[in-house]
Protein backbone atom coordinates (compact mmCIF):
# COMPACT_ATOMS: atom_id res chain seq x y z
CA UNK A 1 0.00 0.00 0.00
CA UNK A 2 2.93 2.58 0.94
CA UNK A 3 5.21 1.88 -2.46
CA UNK A 4 1.36 2.54 -4.11
CA UNK A 5 1.12 5.50 -2.85
CA UNK A 6 4.90 7.00 -3.31
CA UNK A 7 4.83 5.67 -6.50
CA UNK A 8 1.66 7.94 -7.63
CA UNK A 9 3.14 10.65 -5.35
CA UNK A 10 5.77 9.90 -7.93
CA UNK A 11 3.92 10.28 -10.93
CA UNK A 12 2.08 13.46 -9.91
CA UNK A 13 5.09 15.09 -8.74
CA UNK A 14 7.08 14.51 -11.91
CA UNK A 15 3.24 15.81 -13.82
CA UNK A 16 3.91 19.00 -12.41
CA UNK A 17 7.71 19.01 -12.57
CA UNK A 18 7.99 18.39 -15.98
CA UNK A 19 6.86 21.94 -17.42
CA UNK A 20 9.52 23.70 -15.13
CA UNK A 21 12.18 21.46 -16.28
CA UNK A 22 11.60 22.62 -19.76
CA UNK A 23 11.23 25.86 -18.66
CA UNK A 24 14.89 25.69 -17.70
CA UNK A 25 16.05 24.24 -20.60
CA UNK A 26 14.81 27.06 -22.52
CA UNK A 27 16.23 29.96 -20.09
CA UNK A 28 19.27 28.22 -19.83
CA UNK A 29 19.77 27.68 -24.02
CA UNK A 30 18.53 31.56 -24.10
CA UNK A 31 21.03 32.72 -21.48
CA UNK A 32 24.01 30.40 -23.54
CA UNK A 33 22.86 31.72 -27.21
CA UNK A 34 22.79 35.42 -25.60
CA UNK A 35 26.13 34.56 -24.31
CA UNK A 36 27.85 32.93 -27.76
CA UNK A 37 26.15 36.16 -29.22
CA UNK A 38 27.70 38.68 -26.90
CA UNK A 39 31.01 36.98 -27.57
CA UNK A 40 30.35 37.04 -31.35
CA UNK A 41 29.77 40.80 -31.04
CA UNK A 42 33.15 41.20 -28.98
CA UNK A 43 35.17 39.55 -30.91
CA UNK A 44 33.76 41.52 -34.06
CA UNK A 45 34.68 44.89 -32.32
CA UNK A 46 38.23 43.25 -31.29
CA UNK A 47 38.97 42.62 -34.91
CA UNK A 48 37.06 45.79 -36.17
CA UNK A 49 39.56 47.89 -33.94
CA UNK A 50 42.67 45.60 -35.10
CA UNK A 51 41.47 46.25 -38.45
CA UNK A 52 41.83 49.85 -37.70
CA UNK A 53 45.14 49.45 -36.00
CA UNK A 54 46.67 48.33 -39.15
CA UNK A 55 44.91 50.35 -41.59
CA UNK A 56 46.30 53.21 -39.51
CA UNK A 57 49.68 51.17 -39.69
CA UNK A 58 49.70 50.73 -43.70
CA UNK A 59 48.68 54.20 -44.23
CA UNK A 60 51.75 55.62 -42.00
CA UNK A 61 54.09 52.93 -43.48
CA UNK A 62 52.61 54.26 -47.14
CA UNK A 63 53.24 58.11 -45.55
CA UNK A 64 56.64 56.64 -44.77
CA UNK A 65 58.02 55.09 -47.54
CA UNK A 66 56.58 57.77 -49.66
CA UNK A 67 58.70 60.40 -48.00
CA UNK A 68 61.66 58.26 -48.14
CA UNK A 69 61.17 57.61 -52.16
CA UNK A 70 60.72 61.60 -52.17
CA UNK A 71 64.06 62.40 -50.04
CA UNK A 72 65.29 59.52 -52.64
CA UNK A 73 64.47 61.74 -55.10
CA UNK A 74 65.36 65.03 -54.05
CA UNK A 75 68.91 62.80 -53.52
CA UNK A 76 69.41 62.13 -57.10
CA UNK A 77 68.20 65.29 -58.00
CA UNK A 78 70.67 66.68 -56.16
CA UNK A 79 73.50 64.54 -57.02
CA UNK A 80 72.22 64.83 -60.68
CA UNK A 81 72.51 68.74 -60.41
CA UNK A 82 76.52 68.23 -58.49
CA UNK A 83 77.16 65.80 -60.91
CA UNK A 84 76.41 68.24 -64.29
CA UNK A 85 77.86 70.75 -62.18
CA UNK A 86 81.01 69.04 -62.24
CA UNK A 87 81.06 67.79 -65.93
CA UNK A 88 80.21 71.89 -66.33
CA UNK A 89 83.25 72.19 -64.88
CA UNK A 90 85.38 69.87 -66.49
CA UNK A 91 83.89 70.87 -69.98
CA UNK A 92 85.18 74.31 -69.18
CA UNK A 93 88.71 73.39 -68.56
CA UNK A 94 88.83 71.18 -71.45
CA UNK A 95 87.47 74.11 -73.49
CA UNK A 96 90.12 76.29 -72.07
CA UNK A 97 92.97 73.39 -72.50
CA UNK A 98 91.63 72.59 -76.29
CA UNK A 99 91.66 76.54 -76.81
CA UNK A 100 95.46 76.94 -75.57
CA UNK A 101 96.50 74.09 -77.46
CA UNK A 102 94.80 75.54 -80.74
CA UNK A 103 96.16 79.38 -80.10
CA UNK A 104 99.69 78.74 -78.25
CA UNK A 105 101.16 75.13 -79.63
CA UNK A 106 99.07 75.74 -82.98
CA UNK A 107 100.78 78.86 -83.94
CA UNK A 108 103.98 77.53 -82.72
CA UNK A 109 103.91 74.42 -85.06
CA UNK A 110 102.37 76.69 -87.32
CA UNK A 111 106.04 78.87 -87.32
CA UNK A 112 108.19 76.27 -87.34
CA UNK A 113 106.65 75.38 -90.36
CA UNK A 114 107.50 78.25 -92.13
CA UNK A 115 110.77 78.58 -90.75
CA UNK A 116 111.68 75.16 -91.93
CA UNK A 117 110.41 76.19 -95.42
CA UNK A 118 112.12 79.32 -95.21
CA UNK A 119 115.07 77.36 -94.34
CA UNK A 120 115.23 74.86 -96.92
CA UNK A 121 114.65 77.34 -99.46
CA UNK A 122 118.23 78.37 -98.83
CA UNK A 123 119.83 75.40 -97.80
CA UNK A 124 119.69 72.43 -100.80
CA UNK A 125 121.76 70.41 -98.74
CA UNK A 126 118.95 69.82 -96.02
CA UNK A 127 116.05 69.89 -97.92
CA UNK A 128 115.40 66.42 -97.51
CA UNK A 129 115.62 66.17 -93.92
CA UNK A 130 113.81 69.63 -94.10
CA UNK A 131 111.29 67.83 -95.47
CA UNK A 132 111.10 65.06 -93.39
CA UNK A 133 110.81 67.57 -90.28
CA UNK A 134 108.00 69.57 -91.63
CA UNK A 135 106.08 66.30 -92.60
CA UNK A 136 106.30 65.22 -88.89
CA UNK A 137 105.16 68.81 -87.90
CA UNK A 138 102.31 68.20 -89.99
CA UNK A 139 101.25 65.39 -88.71
CA UNK A 140 101.99 66.77 -85.13
CA UNK A 141 99.51 69.83 -86.22
CA UNK A 142 96.86 67.32 -87.17
CA UNK A 143 97.26 65.29 -83.86
CA UNK A 144 96.30 68.29 -82.46
CA UNK A 145 93.38 69.84 -83.79
CA UNK A 146 92.07 65.69 -83.25
CA UNK A 147 92.68 66.01 -79.49
CA UNK A 148 91.17 69.83 -80.09
CA UNK A 149 88.04 68.45 -81.54
CA UNK A 150 87.84 65.73 -79.13
CA UNK A 151 88.12 68.20 -76.49
CA UNK A 152 85.39 70.49 -77.39
CA UNK A 153 83.09 68.80 -79.77
CA UNK A 154 81.97 71.01 -82.44
CA UNK A 155 78.54 68.98 -82.77
CA UNK A 156 77.30 70.06 -79.61
CA UNK A 157 77.04 73.26 -80.97
CA UNK A 158 73.72 72.66 -83.10
CA UNK A 159 72.60 70.46 -80.30
CA UNK A 160 71.72 67.24 -78.53
CA UNK A 161 70.02 65.91 -81.76
CA UNK A 162 72.34 67.39 -84.78
CA UNK A 163 75.09 65.97 -82.33
CA UNK A 164 73.51 62.59 -82.18
CA UNK A 165 72.64 62.53 -85.70
CA UNK A 166 76.25 63.24 -86.80
CA UNK A 167 77.65 60.97 -84.46
CA UNK A 168 75.45 57.95 -85.85
CA UNK A 169 76.58 59.17 -89.15
CA UNK A 170 80.34 59.29 -88.43
CA UNK A 171 80.14 56.33 -86.60
CA UNK A 172 78.70 54.33 -89.39
CA UNK A 173 81.06 56.16 -91.77
CA UNK A 174 84.11 55.30 -90.57
CA UNK A 175 83.43 51.96 -88.60
CA UNK A 176 81.62 50.48 -91.17
CA UNK A 177 79.00 49.05 -89.15
CA UNK A 178 75.47 50.02 -89.87
CA UNK A 179 73.80 52.26 -87.60
CA UNK A 180 70.52 53.90 -87.11
CA UNK A 181 68.65 56.44 -84.75
CA UNK A 182 64.73 55.74 -83.19
CA UNK A 183 64.24 58.83 -81.51
CA UNK A 184 61.08 59.57 -80.61
CA UNK A 185 59.71 62.96 -81.57
CA UNK A 186 59.53 64.03 -78.19
CA UNK A 187 63.52 63.40 -77.38
CA UNK A 188 64.37 66.70 -78.95
CA UNK A 189 61.01 68.82 -78.63
CA UNK A 190 61.86 70.58 -75.31
CA UNK A 191 65.02 71.97 -74.87
CA UNK A 192 67.29 70.32 -72.15
CA UNK A 193 70.79 71.11 -70.47
CA UNK A 194 73.21 72.28 -72.11
CA UNK A 195 75.53 70.05 -69.43
CA UNK A 196 73.12 67.27 -69.46
CA UNK A 197 73.07 67.34 -73.51
CA UNK A 198 77.22 67.75 -73.00
CA UNK A 199 77.32 64.25 -70.34
CA UNK A 200 74.42 62.17 -72.91
CA UNK A 201 76.93 63.01 -75.60
CA UNK A 202 80.18 61.81 -74.13
CA UNK A 203 78.25 58.52 -73.01
CA UNK A 204 76.91 57.98 -76.75
CA UNK A 205 80.03 58.76 -78.05
CA UNK A 206 82.18 56.17 -75.52
CA UNK A 207 79.62 53.81 -76.33
CA UNK A 208 80.01 53.73 -79.88
CA UNK A 209 83.66 53.77 -79.13
CA UNK A 210 83.77 50.39 -76.88
CA UNK A 211 81.10 48.52 -79.41
CA UNK A 212 83.63 49.92 -82.98
CA UNK A 213 86.23 48.35 -80.43
CA UNK A 214 85.12 45.04 -79.03
CA UNK A 215 81.88 44.04 -79.73
CA UNK A 216 82.17 42.21 -83.61
CA UNK A 217 78.86 43.68 -84.11
CA UNK A 218 77.32 43.79 -87.55
CA UNK A 219 74.64 46.16 -86.80
CA UNK A 220 74.02 49.04 -84.11
CA UNK A 221 70.69 50.63 -83.14
CA UNK A 222 70.79 54.27 -80.79
CA UNK A 223 67.28 54.33 -79.44
CA UNK A 224 66.11 58.03 -76.92
CA UNK A 225 62.99 58.99 -75.28
CA UNK A 226 61.58 61.49 -73.20
CA UNK A 227 59.95 60.45 -69.98
CA UNK A 228 58.44 62.64 -67.30
CA UNK A 229 61.72 63.73 -65.92
CA UNK A 230 64.21 61.74 -67.41
CA UNK A 231 65.76 61.42 -71.04
CA UNK A 232 66.44 57.49 -71.83
CA UNK A 233 69.25 56.83 -73.96
CA UNK A 234 69.39 53.38 -75.42
CA UNK A 235 72.53 51.35 -77.57
CA UNK A 236 71.99 47.86 -78.72
CA UNK A 237 74.17 45.55 -80.75
CA UNK A 238 74.04 42.42 -82.15
CA UNK A 239 77.92 41.27 -81.05
CA UNK A 240 79.86 39.01 -79.25
CA UNK A 241 77.95 40.20 -75.62
CA UNK A 242 79.91 40.47 -72.52
CA UNK A 243 81.54 37.26 -71.40
CA UNK A 244 82.89 39.09 -68.07
CA UNK A 245 80.79 39.60 -64.71
CA UNK A 246 80.47 43.16 -63.85
CA UNK A 247 83.20 43.19 -61.68
CA UNK A 248 86.01 42.47 -64.63
CA UNK A 249 83.91 45.10 -67.29
CA UNK A 250 86.59 47.18 -69.29
CA UNK A 251 87.55 50.87 -68.04
CA UNK A 252 85.27 51.96 -71.17
CA UNK A 253 82.20 50.54 -69.43
CA UNK A 254 83.28 52.08 -65.74
CA UNK A 255 83.94 55.65 -67.55
CA UNK A 256 80.24 55.81 -68.89
CA UNK A 257 78.72 54.26 -65.39
CA UNK A 258 80.84 57.10 -63.59
CA UNK A 259 79.22 59.55 -65.94
CA UNK A 260 76.10 58.77 -65.38
CA UNK A 261 76.45 58.05 -61.73
CA UNK A 262 77.92 61.95 -61.54
CA UNK A 263 74.50 63.12 -63.54
CA UNK A 264 72.14 61.32 -60.95
CA UNK A 265 71.03 59.17 -63.50
CA UNK A 266 70.98 55.21 -64.30
CA UNK A 267 72.59 52.92 -66.05
CA UNK A 268 72.06 49.08 -66.79
CA UNK A 269 73.47 46.66 -68.63
CA UNK A 270 71.77 43.50 -70.36
CA UNK A 271 73.74 41.04 -72.48
CA UNK A 272 74.16 37.41 -73.31
CA UNK A 273 77.48 35.96 -75.22
CA UNK A 274 76.93 36.02 -78.42
CA UNK A 275 73.48 37.57 -78.24
CA UNK A 276 74.55 41.41 -78.63
CA UNK A 277 74.60 43.68 -75.71
CA UNK A 278 71.83 46.71 -75.05
CA UNK A 279 72.91 49.67 -72.90
CA UNK A 280 69.99 51.73 -70.95
CA UNK A 281 71.50 55.31 -69.52
CA UNK A 282 68.52 57.41 -67.97
CA UNK A 283 68.69 60.85 -67.14
CA UNK A 284 67.04 63.35 -64.82
CA UNK A 285 65.76 66.49 -66.81
CA UNK A 286 63.95 69.57 -65.81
Amino acid sequence: MLVRWTLTRGRQIMRYAQPLLEIDIIVGGAVMLAGIALLLLWRQRYLRHALADLEQQLAQELERRQLAEQALADTRHQVGRLGASQQSLRDAERRRIARDLHDDLGQHLLALTFDITQLAQHHDTLAKPLAQIESRLQAASRAMHTIVRDLQPEQLESGLQGAVQQQVEQFSRLSGIPCRLEAEPAAFSAPTDERMDAVVFRVLQESLSNIARHAQASEVCIGLCRAAGSLSLTVRDNGVGLPDPPARRGCGLRGIAQRVAEAGGRFDIASQPGLGTALTMSFPIQ
